[in-house]
C-alpha cells in the first residue's frame, strides 16, 4: 500500500513538472499563439481574462485594440502596435484588421468611384494624440460625418464623404464653422 501511494505520488510530480515548464514557457515567448488562437475561434472576449497577466507591449496594445468597441480607437492602437511595438506574429493581424476598418469606411463600390472621380476631402486638423483628434472630431460630427484617419503616426480628422472636384470641397468647407483644408486621396 505505501508503495502504490509512493508511485501515485511520484507520478504527481511528473505530471506537474511539464505543466510548469509550460507555464514559464508562456512567460517567456509571450501570449502571441492564444491571442491568434481565440481571434481564429472567433472568443475574442476569451482575451479579457488574459489580459491581466499580458506584460509584452505589442500583446497589450493588440488585445486592448481587439477588446475596444470604438472603431477609430481600435484603429489607432493597432496602428500604435505596429508603429512603435512590431512584432512579426501579431503584425498580419494588425494589417488586417486595418484594413477590415478601412474598408468599412470606404466600401469598394465607393472607392472607385471616388478614384475615378478623384476624390477631394476637408481635414480639420492632424494629430500625433489619438484623444485630441477624437475631441475635435467629436466638436465636427454635430455638423458633418467625419472620421479620423491614422497614417504614419498622425490621426487626421477628415469628412467621411468625399467631393469630387476641389470647388465642390471649398463649397462645402465654406458652410462649417471648423477651419479646414482640401486634400486630394487617390
Amino acid at each position: 500500500m505505501t508503495l502504490l501511494k509512493t508511485s501515485a505520488f511520484l507520478l504527481l510530480i511528473l505530471l506537474q513538472v511539464p505543466l510548469q515548464g509550460n507555464s514559464s514557457l508562456a512567460q517567456t515567448k509571450g501570449y502571441r499563439a492564444l491571442i491568434l488562437q481565440y481571434v481564429r475561434q472567433d472568443k475574442v472576449y476569451l482575451l479579457e481574462k488574459l489580459r491581466p497577466r499580458v506584460t509584452n507591449k505589442s500583446e497589450q496594445t493588440v488585445i486592448d485594440a481587439l477588446l475596444t468597441e470604438d472603431g477609430p480607437v481600435a484603429a489607432g492602437l493597432f496602428h500604435k502596435q505596429l508603429t512603435y511595438y512590431p512584432d512579426p506574429a501579431l503584425d498580419s493581424l494588425s494589417k488586417a484588421r486595418l484594413l477590415a476598418y478601412r474598408s468599412a469606411l470606404f466600401p469598394a463600390g465607393q472607392q472607385a468611384a471616388a478614384s475615378a472621380n478623384g476624390s477631394y476631402y476637408l481635414q480639420f486638423g492632424s494629430f500625433s494624440s489619438l484623444h485630441n483628434a477624437q475631441k475635435l472630431a467629436n466638436r465636427i460630427k454635430a455638423y458633418t460625418a467625419v472620421t479620423i484617419f491614422s497614417e504614419k503616426g498622425l490621426h487626421k480628422v477628415r469628412t467621411r464623404k468625399g467631393f469630387s472636384t476641389k470647388g465642390e470641397a471649398a463649397k462645402g468647407a465654406k458652410k462649417l464653422p471648423f477651419p479646414s483644408m482640401t486634400v486630394r486621396i487617390n
